[in-house]
């Protein structure tokens, strides 16, 4: 489950003024993902690690030019994770693969020889979470010594850290940076109308995406009686409307608020506590996310006005794993051809561009 936080404004100021793209394009409005990343990309030690970007999530304007990389530390995580010493080169350039189709072969991946925009050179990362030295938004850059051109032709973008050695004889270290995996964000309408028992029934939904399920679940309605849950997949839920014509004599406080276009109806029984919830799988395709399944229950009560109560409407906007895929192998640059991929494996990246 995705848990947000409070999103800092200046973060969100300071991106748009400073043209700073992230991936993916919806962390933006992220501050923190809800995992981290190790030892990828800059702290596998001498190693060779590709990263494949799909452009449909980076917005960066066509004909800017890149001319800083960055991350960010991971926010959950209290321990200093001190930067080493290592001498990098960073090449960008263009795959026709996408995050699914990219190969592990490290030089197959590129439709045209990269570019080198940074190196070989001495970098150290700097120091994470230390509170004697913060970093701004908890961000670092790399600033690149060729500006990149972002002129993607259709294509999708590369970006190859290849590390030559470590002030560590190197040796993998521990070097944390925040790591993102599917933003869904959920919503609902006004309140339900109170039942027979004095009790308003409360529909609540969980963030998804897919390849999971979608979850809903429904508290403090009538006990042992019939439930029913309106659906709809592809539409977020309506201003509040009147029932009485649906339901004759039903209290104004029991608004519909679904669109009716497309919606189907689930049947459950509220169990001794009220409580009822429904399920169903997602399917595993990128088609099924960036959608929204709203939902309202209803509920039979033949001792309230019109003998129907119904819930609050609920909406999930359904998330999509990062658009992304790092290739990574141990071992001299010059001399590792293949290495292993990990699919959807997304430290949350920052492009500077202009």
């Amino acid at each position: 489950m995705k848990i947000l936080h409070t999103f800092p404004l200046a973060l969100l100021c300071a991106a748009t003024t400073a043209q700073i793209a992230v991936f993916p394009d919806e962390y933006v409005a992220v501050p923190e993902g809800p995992f981290n990343s190790n030892t990828l990309p800059l702290s596998r030690g001498t190693s060779r690690v590709q990263c494949l970007y799909d452009l449909v999530d980076l917005s960066i304007p066509v004909g800017n030019q890149i001319t800083r990389l960055g991350f960010r530390e991971d926010g959950t995580t209290t321990q200093i994770d001190q930067g080493i010493a290592m001498q990098v080169e960073i090449r960008m350039g263009w795959s026709t693969f996408d995050h699914q189709s990219m190969t592990t072969n490290f030089d197959t991946n590129y439709d045209t020889p990269p570019v080198t925009v940074f190196g070989p050179a001495l970098y150290t990362p700097p120091a994470l979470r230390d509170p004697n030295t913060p970093l701004p938004n908890g961000q670092f850059f790399i600033n690149l010594n060729t500006p990149f051109d972002f002129t993607p032709n259709g294509r999708n973008l590369v970006v190859e850290y290849r590390v030559f050695g470590t002030a560590n004889g190197g040796a993998p270290f521990t070097y944390r940076v925040d790591r993102a995996d599917y933003y869904s964000t959920v919503s609902f309408g006004p309140a339900g109308c109170a039942h027979s028992g004095g009790n308003t029934p409360n529909h609540s939904v969980n963030p998804t995406r897919p390849g999971l399920s979608w979850f809903g679940n429904i508290t403090g309605g009538p006990i042992n009686q019939p439930a029913f849950l309106a659906i709809n997949v592809g539409n977020t839920f309506s201003a509040p409307y009147p029932l009485g014509a649906v339901f004759p004599g039903i209290s104004p406080l029991c608004t519909g608020q679904m669109n009716l276009t497309g919606t189907v109806l689930l049947s459950g029984i509220t169990g001794s506590s009220g409580s009822e919830s429904w399920s169903f799988s997602i399917p595993n395709d990128n088609v099924f996310g960036d959608m929204h399944i709203s939902s309202q229950a209803i509920f039979l009560d033949f001792f309230s006005p019109g003998q129907v109560v119904v819930s609050n409407a609920a909406d999930v906007f359904t998330g999509i794993r990062p658009r992304t895929s790092i290739v990574a192998a141990s071992g001299p640059p010059t001399s590792v051809v293949t290495g292993s991929k990990s699919t959807n494996y997304c430290p949350v990246a920052f492009f500077d561009h202009q």
